[in-house]
């Protein structure tokens, strides 16, 4: 698999989230800005792989998890080692924007969900869109989650992901407001089946 392609479609995916503007903010220009996504994408992959586990549709798509049973430690030295590259790949001033918006929506994100598996990322690129790629990544981990009995969550800035947030069983919204970009945002939970 090419994680390159890879993440250069989760950035094509992501470009109009304002998570990932506010990250990318220093961009000369559209084409820079999906550079600078697509450099945030490879650590946040690394990551995933490290301390859960990446669902992928070829080079199309991907669902990126961040699981408890990696636990702290492992986490922690994973977080550090996406931020050291992301600083050196994108930049001080982008990893700062990160840094600001994460602490915000963690400072949000009730400590129930502690032990709950975490969706990082979902993205498909718009040219597969529509073709059921990201319902598909999905069921994969859910179904795991489910025989672990185990809570999932997420968060989007995207309303227009809710309905099908709710058909893949994340019952849970809470509205929610984030600082630093302005926007608007939703904490959705699964609940343990």
């Amino acid at each position: 698999m090419d994680n390159a392609a890879l993440c250069r479609s989760l950035a094509r995916a992501l470009i109009d989230d304002p998570f990932y503007r506010a990250v990318s903010d220093a961009a000369r220009d559209e084409e820079h800005r999906v550079e600078l996504l697509a450099r945030y994408m490879a650590p946040s992959l690394v990551e995933s792989e490290a301390v859960g586990e990446v669902q992928r549709a070829g080079d199309m798509a991907a669902a990126l998890w961040q699981l408890p049973e990696a636990g702290p430690e492992a986490s922690g030295r994973a977080a550090k080692a996406k931020k050291a590259t992301f600083l050196r790949e994108v930049g001080p001033e982008c990893l700062s924007a990160y840094e600001a918006v994460c602490a915000e929506m963690v400072a949000r994100t009730p400590e129930a969900l502690a032990e709950a598996w975490y969706l990082s990322i979902l993205g498909t690129a718009p040219e597969a869109r529509g073709q059921g790629l990201a319902a598909g990544l999905l069921a994969r981990t859910l179904a795991r989650a489910d025989a672990a009995r185990a809570v999932s969550y997420l968060e989007t800035f995207n309303p227009l992901s809710l309905p099908f947030y709710t058909r893949m069983g994340f019952t849970e919204a809470t509205a929610l407001h984030e600082p630093v970009t302005g926007r608007d945002y939703w904490l959705l939970v699964r609940p343990a089946r």
